[in-house]
């Protein structure tokens, strides 16, 4: 899926989408894995490839930034 391309980011897999969506609600790598039957590592890791892609240091400015790409919204795949 390919949101757009602000300043440089790449597009999110499904993968990527669904544990940032689950991020952002709140939930821990332990959660999100159990739901996505991924292990809490395997969800870090995704996470970090996520932060990668939006070239951002860390979750917080990771969320920030895909909201304002519309990643968080709900209607989107």
């Amino acid at each position: 899926m390919d949101m757009g391309n602000d300043q440089g980011s790449l597009p999110l897999t499904r993968t990527e989408l669904r544990c940032l969506r689950r991020c952002a609600e709140g939930r821990t790598d332990q959660e999100i894995g159990a739901e996505l039957e991924l292990t809490a590592t395997e969800v870090a890791a995704v996470l970090s490839v996520v932060m990668l892609k939006l070239r951002v240091p860390n979750r917080m400015a990771g969320l920030a930034k895909a909201a304002r790409l519309g990643y968080l919204r709900h209607d989107q795949a």
